[in-house]
């Protein structure tokens, strides 16, 4: 017997009863929140695989990257797209913990 596999079938059992009778709304914030799980997994473990010197070196070429004008002109054509987006009332506001980490509504 495989306690393991049978621990996460319990849990994925339990997260589909909760979905069932959550609003759409509410579905959609599930989502979001176990792919925001699922991207700091990959960050933490692409941070452990990571020299000093490596992350050192990634910073220095984004930091190139984003010194041009045309990273610029972008990063400007995005900022006012969330502006707009807030001004509009579509974004949802986010909150984290001590260690960083999003909590949920």
């Amino acid at each position: 017997m495989n306690t393991g596999a049978n621990a996460r079938q319990d849990h994925e059992r339990t997260l589909i009863k909760i979905a069932r009778v959550l609003p759409p709304n509410r579905v959609e914030q599930l989502i979001d929140f176990a792919r925001f799980l699922e991207a700091q997994i990959l960050s933490e473990k692409l941070f452990q695989e990571e020299s000093t010197a490596e992350i050192e070196a990634d910073n220095a070429r984004w930091d190139a990257l984003l010194a041009r004008d045309e990273a610029q002109v972008l990063l400007e054509k995005l900022a006012d797209e969330a502006r707009a987006e807030h001004r509009a009332g579509k974004i949802r506001l986010m909150a984290f913990d001590d260690e960083g980490r999003i909590v949920p509504e």
